[in-house]
Parts: structure tokens; C-alpha cells; sequence
């Protein structure tokens, strides 16, 4: 499943709700789903406030895959080239608003990936184990459904 909105924030409201519907239907726990809907949310809004500049004239893809044992999430964008060393949470003794997107990214989601050798735009895939399932899991390695 793959959805592509413009890169306005108050679109983001369409990818949690999607996000919320693949990941029911996968089998994650409401809390999970939640989480989920909130790592996809921040990521979308870094893309949109940091790559765009809130320009709503860009284009943000979410590809959601699904397997037996997770849900891999593909974010893609068309704007300026991203370095992989400016994508790093703030301090959390830095006590201020804002800045906590990739914080949250990284202790909802399992395993993500910036894939910085595209030529142009950016690729960031987080994936998100269904709970029981060890990250060292092959079962279901390949073998996409839905």
C-alpha cells in the first residue's frame, strides 16, 4: 500500500489514519498502534519542516509492506539530500519545546534505515516487529502480505 500527500501538515491527519488501519489489521496492540501513527507523524513533519522549510509545494510517499512477522514502513521525498549525521535527536537535558521527533521515532520503531545513496530525495524504511517476534527472526523474511 503506498500513499503520496503534498507536504502540507495539515495532511498528516490522512497517513496516521492509514497508519493506524495497516497496523489493526496486522495484529499490533492498540498501544503499539498508536505509537506507530505518532513515529510515522514525526517522521512525515521533519520531512516537511526540515527538508520542505513548510514549503507545501513538495511531495511526501508513505509505502506501507507488510509481512507475517512486521510492517515496514518506507518514507520517500523529493527535496535536497539529507546528511545521515544531521539526523540525530536533541539532548535530552536541552529542556525546551520541539526537537524530540527523532527521539520518539527511535524508541517506537524496531530497526530504521536513512538509505542515503539515491541519487536525488530521500529514503528513511523503519520497521516495526509484531510483538512476539525477535528482530533476528527469519520467519516471514520475503514473504509479503497484504
Amino acid at each position: 500500500m503506498k500513499i503520496t500527500i503534498s507536504s502540507e501538515p495539515r495532511l498528516l491527519h490522512i497517513l496516521r489514519g492509514v497508519v493506524r488501519w495497516r497496523a489493526e489489521q496486522s495484529g499490533f496492540l492498540s498501544s503499539d498502534v498508536e505509537s506507530l501513527a505518532l513515529a510515522i507523524d514525526e517522521a512525515v513533519s521533519n520531512v516537511i519542516r526540515h527538508t520542505y522549510l513548510s514549503r507545501p509545494d513538495g511531495k511526501v510517499s508513505l509505502e506501507i509492506r507488510s509481512f507475517s512477522d512486521r510492517l515496514e514502513f518506507v518514507l520517500e521525498d523529493s527535496g535536497p539530500k539529507v546528511k545521515r549525521e544531521d539526523i540525530r535527536p536533541r539532548s535530552l537535558d536541552e529542556v525546551r519545546p520541539g526537537g524530540l521527533g527523532t527521539l520518539f521515532i527511535n524508541c517506537f520503531i524496531d530497526e530504521s534505515f536513512y538509505e542515503g545513496e539515491r541519487v536525488e530525495g530521500n529514503r528513511l524504511r523503519m520497521v516495526k516487529y509484531l510483538p512476539g517476534r525477535a528482530a533476528s527472526s527469519d520467519e516471514g523474511a520475503g514473504q509479503e502480505r497484504g
